[in-house]
């Protein structure tokens, strides 16, 4: 098996609603990362300043990103980082996502803190006048295990 097949192998099993990438129109997935050791992840904490949550560590354990849908949603290197210019300060954008419009994002609101281990995920539709956050999930985990289901993608 190779790495592509393995650490999708592993996503798949550590978040079981991602399963629906091996379904059209998600296929293929691209740009598939290797995953970041406890000390780089560590480290970036350090850099950002917040508690990453254990499911969004874990996450980056398996897989520095990827993309699917022909680009629709994207995890790359660059995330995640600080977006300042969104509702004030408090918000860390985790990927690209590009359910309404190119260019909207996943975010984490950390202005509160961790609760119950996870930080709330909003999407930014960027396009919107005024832009707006719409949230998402309570969680990393439930973000990734259902984002693909999302009625909005049609």
């Amino acid at each position: 098996m190779n790495f592509e097949a393995k650490t999708l192998k592993r996503l798949i099993m550590a978040f079981p609603g991602l399963s629906h990438l091996l379904e059209e129109p998600w296929k293929p997935v691209e740009g598939l990362q290797p995953g970041l050791s406890s000390e780089q992840i560590q480290g970036l904490e350090d850099e950002l300043g917040v508690l990453l949550p254990n499911s969004y560590r874990e996450f980056l354990g398996i897989t520095r990103g990827f993309s699917a849908g022909d680009g629709s949603i994207q995890f790359h290197a660059g995330h995640p980082f600080m977006h300042e210019s969104v509702s004030g300060k408090g918000m860390m954008c985790i990927a690209e996502m590009f359910m309404l419009a190119d260019g909207d994002q996943v975010l984490f609101d950390v202005s509160k803190g961790l609760r119950r281990g996870e930080y709330p995920v909003y999407y930014y539709a960027h396009e919107d006048d005024p832009p707006r956050l719409s949230k998402l999930a309570d969680g990393f985990d439930e973000f990734l295990n259902g984002f693909l289901t999302y009625p909005d993608w049609s």
